[in-house]
């Protein structure tokens, strides 16, 4: 069985927070019994990936449709970006509606990915062209993402030296800590949810000839209709059949003192397809950046991501190689770059955090097959804001409907597409990935990362200054060399 580790490093999200709610317990003792028992990460309130993440809620507007596309043709595709593109007005309304817009530091506006490379650009520029071809420059979706392919152009708008091109899509920002943790106190209001932090479930049974299911934690135990798990890498501590299904993948994140407003849109950096940094800038008073990828740096590391869930740990070197990408990738004289963390290293100012790998790349969303009453939320690989209320928006009537309940849907739940199938937790799918071998999964994650560690852009003396390897050639030849 595996549990998160009690003392995770300390995430900018949740110490600049200072949410009430981060230890909150409703009673002292658990209720004996409930209707739905949403199981979560077992620490303080939020304290797993949605308080450790990026913070950009982001859909794959384009750059995943070749992939999607060769597995599950162009109407497939499709189907998955229009699943992501709808949580953008999803977000916008539910924020709007419970009056938290501002509160959670909620804002629109456009997104890049920035080719740093001639490779990069042509998977880039290929995922936009093939999803054109197949659909047509009238489709709603083609018809917002453009194209920056003057360089010049390119690195003025994303502000990243040395950009050769750029795509641009709508996307959005928010604090997902601060998200959770608004929606939690208005549900808390209405007084039908009893909140418990700290409290890590051991078991969980089958349900029983009574129509209830016995949850275990080390606080005490509770009677359940039904069980929602919301576990997402540590699914599998309370359902082994998941164990090669999530995948434990640690990444490490950055928060970064920054002039306001400095940084205009969010975005990412693209080497190739395994190494890219990604970045946003907090509205005032935060001002902060917040910057996650580092995979110029990590390619070199790979045992310390994939498989490794020791997030009470710091990557060496990854804080050392934040603090210097506004002197070595942001435009703008030095002076005004962005300079130092935000907070010490480890209070706050870099982190450590599980964003999980799936089987299939995919999350698991629905009933749980061969357990009745139980459902399941968990396995987002790093991309959960884009996905998760789309998620919740399937899975809530499958509780309420197992529970005999009269309910109506919100109309922001009414308004997202169908779940795509990939998402769909079927027992097919569980039985398929079985086979999954998590060394095999390993050893190709090593060699993906051996090959990109080869290339220029993961040897410049910055990189190598980090690793504590004297470079082998000066930044300058290395530019020179992708040009």
């Amino acid at each position: 069985m595996v549990l998160p580790t009690a003392n995770p490093t300390k995430s900018y999200w949740i110490e600049a927070a200072k949410s009430p709610l981060r230890n909150f317990r409703s009673s002292e003792a658990l209720p004996e019994e409930t209707d739905v028992a949403i199981i979560g990460e077992a620490r303080d309130i939020c304290g797993g990936a949605t308080g450790r993440n990026g913070g950009q809620l982001r859909p794959h507007a384009y750059s995943r449709y070749a992939k999607w596309s060769k597995r599950f043709g162009p109407h497939g595709a499709m189907e998955l970006i229009e699943h992501e593109m709808a949580h953008l007005p999803a977000f916008k309304n539910l924020t709007e509606e419970e009056n938290i817009a501002e509160e959670v530091c909620l804002k629109f506006g456009e997104t890049f990915d920035a080719a740093m490379t001639d490779e990069a650009w042509t998977r880039l520029k290929g995922a936009l062209d093939d999803m054109r071809r197949d659909h047509g420059d009238d489709h709603e979706i083609v018809k917002v993402c453009r194209v920056i392919e003057d360089a010049r152009d390119a690195e003025e708008f994303t502000q990243m030296k040395g950009a050769l091109a750029a795509v641009v899509h709508p996307a959005g920002q928010i604090w997902p800590y601060k998200l959770v943790h608004a929606l939690l106190r208005i549900v808390l209001q209405k007084g039908n949810l009893n909140l418990q932090a700290h409290t890590p479930v051991m078991d969980v049974s089958a349900r029983d000839a009574d129509g209830w299911i016995t949850v275990k934690t080390e606080r005490g135990t509770i009677r359940a209709k039904t069980v929602v798990h919301t576990t997402n890498r540590w699914a599998s501590h309370l359902l082994p059949e998941f164990s090669k299904l999530i995948l434990p993948d640690r990444g490490a994140i950055a928060a970064i003192k920054a002039p306001p407003g400095f940084i205009k849109h969010t975005g990412a950096q693209h080497w190739d397809s395994m190494v890219n940094n990604y970045h946003l800038q907090l509205p005032p008073p935060y001002n902060t950046i917040i910057i996650g990828g580092a995979r110029q740096l990590l390619v070199h590391k790979p045992g310390d991501c994939f498989p490794n869930d020791k997030e009470d740990q710091q990557i060496a070197g990854a804080a050392a190689f934040y603090e210097s990408w506004g002197a070595s990738d942001v435009a703008g004289s030095p002076d005004e770059v962005p300079a130092g963390l935000s907070k010490e290293v480890n209070e706050g100012g870099c982190w450590t955090g599980m964003q999980t790998e799936s089987a299939d790349a995919f999350p698991f969303v629905g009933t749980v097959p061969q357990r009745p009453g139980h459902f399941i939320a968990a396995g987002f690989a790093g991309h959960g804001m884009p996905r998760v209320l789309g998620s919740a928006a399937h899975i809530t009537p499958l509780v309420l409907e197992s529970l005999g309940f009269e309910y109506s849907q919100p109309l922001i739940a009414a308004s997202f597409p169908p779940l795509p199938q990939p998402f769909r937790t079927t027992a097919e799918r569980i039985e398929r990935l079985q086979d999954t071998s998590l060394s095999a999964l390993a050893e190709e994650y090593k060699q993906r990362c051996g090959e990109s560690a080869q290339k220029p852009f993961c040897n410049t003396a910055r990189v190598m200054t980090v690793l504590g390897i004297p470079p082998s050639w000066d930044d300058g030849q290395q530019v020179m060399a992708q040009l």
